[in-house]
């Protein structure tokens, strides 16, 4: 017994050299557990009780239009964006918008719709005529082209899309049947109580309501007309690169073990002592791990490519400009390093750095949509994931292969990635000169 309570104040005597360490072993699961408290408070919600912002094209400007425009702005479920800086949305402007990943939902209701509603009602309402001895009313074969036209940024998750399509059709097939209604009314004189609405509506063949409404309604497109190298997200389209780098930041554990083990090892004392050594020794360290994240991605995607479908899943899509992903891998590797490098200069014991790297990486990857679609959440967390770098590198990559971007679209997140490399490097050369001058 006695043994065991030295051993125990042995323990205690050692820790309380370290109180920063032992303080950090409480402090950042207190942190984890807010994060993720927060970003994981939306996906036990219901989509329908998120409201999101939806681009609407108007090109038909008509009473449809207007009931369906009304309709979704007096639901609960969206913000109806219709107008940019002054000017009124175009399908051009609206796909745009949803390619560059700006917004997430859009509609365009094309020329014509209320005309092609008019003409289903004067339809139904001549097939109920001819049965009643009645005359008939104007009307013409029915088109299949203007139907309302849904599109989504295709890094948009699969649950999303269903869950926000399922909410369109509901406003749009209710605004399309009120109109119907009314206008059957006004022509026919038809009663609208809901007995004799049943009784009409049943004595009418069901192929001729397929047919009549057709061209009436909601259908997904594809933001590029021919639908051409487009593809949507998918568990691998998310996993792959989200994961990869996920495990690209955890650089951060070697890196802090090899940097406190040099300063206890009084190796990196002796590179000081050489002038000018420091900087280029930081920068070596630096490209040295740069280079094995970069091909930690590279093997993670090689994986996604010829792996993961020989398991019966789908083959990792790169985008129609692959060669993209080279310099954002590489600037992503960068990000990585250069973080761990600062963890591993800031902390002085891996009782500091290592509790403190592990799971501000986790914090940072829940933070940035590594775990769940940002798309979900609150706006104040939305805005708070762009401090993630996680963030910026798994958007870039979905701008290459959701998107199809180019070296242009990703550019910003290229210079963010570099700017956060950068200040970190400064402030870890600052920190390792100012210790050694103390010392």
């Amino acid at each position: 017994m006695k043994k065991i309570l030295a051993t125990i104040i042995k323990e205690w005597i050692l820790t309380k050299r370290d109180i920063a360490g032992l303080m950090l072993l409480f402090i950042m699961p207190a942190i984890l557990i807010v994060v993720m408290a927060m970003v994981q408070d939306a996906p036990f919600k219901d989509y329908q009780e998120k409201k999101f912002e939806l681009l609407v094209a108007d090109h038909d400007n008509g009473k449809l239009a207007d009931a369906i425009i009304s309709g979704l702005k007096e639901s609960n479920n969206f913000i109806v964006v219709d107008v940019i800086d002054g000017i009124p949305l175009t399908e051009d402007k609206l796909k745009q918008l949803l390619h560059e990943g700006v917004y997430k939902v859009g509609i365009v209701i094309p020329k014509g719709a209320t005309a092609e509603m008019v003409n289903a009602a004067n339809l139904v309402a001549n097939s109920i005529s001819e049965r009643l001895g009645m005359g008939t009313l104007p009307s013409r074969e029915v088109r299949d082209t203007t139907y309302v036209r849904m599109y989504f940024d295709p890094a948009s998750k699969p649950t999303f899309r269903m869950s926000v399509n399922f909410a369109l059709d509901k406003y749009i097939t209710f605004s399309s049947s009120k109109m119907l209604v009314e206008r059957m009314s006004k022509l026919g004189g038809v009663q609208t109580d809901s007995t004799d609405s049943n009784k009409v509506v049943t004595s009418i063949p069901t192929e001729n309501f397929e047919r009549i409404f057709k061209g009436i309604g909601v259908r997904e497109r594809m933001l590029n007309d021919n639908g051409k190298h487009e593809i949507h997200m998918s568990s691998v389209q998310h996993n792959v690169p989200a994961w990869a780098i996920f495990g690209m930041f955890f650089i951060v554990i070697p890196i802090c073990g090899h940097l406190i083990r040099e300063r206890d090892e009084r190796s990196a004392l002796r590179i000081e002592l050489i002038p000018n050594a420091r900087k280029y020794v930081s920068i070596g360290k630096i490209l040295f791990y740069t280079i094995i994240c970069s091909a930690q991605f590279a093997v993670m995607f090689g994986i996604g490519l010829w792996v993961l479908p020989l398991l019966g899943l789908p083959a990792l899509h790169l985008g129609t400009n692959a060669w993209v992903l080279i310099p954002v891998a590489v600037t992503i590797a960068i990000a990585a390093t250069s973080y761990g490098y600062f963890i591993g200069v800031i902390f002085k014991t891996t009782n500091q750095a290592m509790p403190f790297g592990a799971i501000s990486i986790v914090i940072l990857s829940a933070m940035g949509g590594v775990w769940v679609p940002i798309d979900i959440f609150s706006p104040a967390m939305q805005k708070l994931a762009m401090i993630s770098p996680l963030y910026w590198g798994l958007d870039a990559v979905n701008h290459i292969t959701l998107r199809n971007g180019n070296l242009h679209d990703v550019q910003y997140h290229i210079l963010v990635l570099l700017s956060f490399s950068i200040v970190l490097w400064v402030i870890s050369t600052y920190r390792n000169r100012t210790r050694f001058q103390n010392m």
